[in-house]
C-alpha cells in the first residue's frame, strides 16, 4: 500500500511539474515589459511603463553602520538601460545586472533608491527542447519523494528560476488560480508559514512550496527562515506587521513593542538575508503575564 501511494504521489507531482514547465515555455508571444529579476532579498520594485520605455524603482534599506560594495540587486533580460541614477551611492550596470555601492555611517537606517529606465530589445522567444524539460521534471519528481522538507525547498528554489522567467515574460501570473489563491492568502496573512498556507487553502504542501518559490523569484513575496519555520509575507509589508503575526499565530504569544523597536534595525538587516535566529525572536516576545521572555 505504501509503495502504491508513493507511486501515485510520484506520478501526480511528475505531471504537475512537467505541465507547468511546458506551459510556461510555450506561452504567449505578446509584448510585455522587459524582465527584471531581483537577486538580493529585501529589494522592493515599482514599475511604470510609458511607450516602450519601462522605469524600475528599486528601494532598499541599509542598516546603520553598514554598507554595500558592488552588491548585485537585480538582472535584466533583453533590455538596454538608457538611464540610471541612485538617490545615494553609485549604481553600475554590467553584463545585464545592476550593481550598487553605498555606505551608511549613521546610527539610523538609510533608505536608498535606484531608478532604471530600460528599453526592450526585440527578440524571438527561446524554445528549450521538450525532452530536456521532461527530463528535468522527472528528476525533480523523483528527488522530491526522497527529500526532507528543507531539501524540497532548495529544489523548488533552483527550479523556479527558469520557470519564473517564462511566467513573468510570457504568461500572466494570475492565470494560475492556485498561485493567485496563495498570493492573496499571503497578502492577508503576512508572516504565514508554508504548512499553514497548505492547511488553510487546501492546496497540497508540495504545490504551495512550488508556487511560493515562483512568487518569491518574481518579487511578489519574501521568505524568512526563523528556526524550523519558513514564513512568507507580501513584499513591502512592514517588519513589525509580519513578525507580529508570525509570533501570534505560530508561537502563540505576542511581541514586546519596546523590545522590537530597539531591535528593529538588526531584525531588518537579518530579514534582508532571509534568516532570523529563533533565539533572537524569543528575546522580543512576551509571556502571558506580560513580562519579556529571557534567552
Amino acid at each position: 500500500m505504501r509503495v502504491r501511494k508513493m507511486k501515485k504521489e510520484y506520478l501526480r507531482l511528475h505531471a504537475f511539474l512537467l505541465t507547468t514547465l511546458v506551459v510556461c515555455v510555450y506561452s504567449s508571444y505578446a509584448y510585455s515589459a522587459p524582465l527584471l529579476l531581483v537577486t538580493r532579498p529585501g529589494v522592493l520594485v515599482e514599475r511604470t511603463t510609458t511607450g516602450k520605455i519601462t522605469s524600475y524603482t528599486l528601494t532598499l534599506v541599509i542598516p546603520p553602520l553598514t554598507g554595500l560594495s558592488s552588491e548585485r540587486l537585480a538582472c535584466l533580460s533583453e533590455a538596454n538601460v538608457v538611464k540610471k541614477q541612485a538617490s545615494t551611492g553609485s549604481v553600475e550596470v554590467k553584463d545585464g545586472c545592476v550593481y550598487f555601492t553605498v555606505q551608511n555611517p549613521s546610527l539610523e537606517p538609510l533608505k536608498a533608491e535606484v531608478v532604471l529606465e530600460v528599453e526592450e530589445i526585440p527578440s524571438v522567444q527561446p524554445q528549450p527542447p521538450v525532452a530536456l524539460i521532461a527530463a528535468v521534471a522527472s528528476v525533480a519528481a523523483a528527488s522530491y519523494l526522497t527529500m526532507t522538507e528543507g531539501g524540497r525547498e532548495k529544489l523548488f528554489t533552483a527550479l523556479s528560476l527558469p520557470v519564473s522567467y517564462y511566467v513573468s515574460r510570457y504568461e500572466d501570473v494570475s492565470r494560475s488560480p492556485k498561485r493567485v489563491t496563495i498570493l492573496e492568502y499571503v497578502k492577508a496573512n503576512p508572516g504565514v508559514t508554508t504548512r499553514r498556507i497548505s492547511r488553510e487553502t487546501s492546496i497540497s504542501f508540495g504545490e504551495v512550496q512550488w508556487h511560493l518559490s515562483i512568487l518569491e523569484r518574481l518579487g511578489f513575496v519574501e521568505r524568512v527562515r526563523i528556526g524550523k519555520y519558513s514564513c512568507y509575507y507580501y513584499r513591502g509589508t512592514p517588519l513589525e506587521v509580519w513578525l507580529s503575526n508570525f509570533v501570534t499565530r505560530e508561537l502563540r504569544t505576542s511581541i514586546n513593542a519596546e523590545a522590537l523597536r530597539k531591535a528593529k534595525p538588526r531584525f531588518e538587516f537579518l530579514a534582508q538575508r532571509g534568516l532570523i535566529p529563533y533565539n533572537e525572536v524569543q528575546l522580543i516576545v512576551t509571556r502571558e503575564n506580560g513580562r519579556k521572555t529571557s534567552s
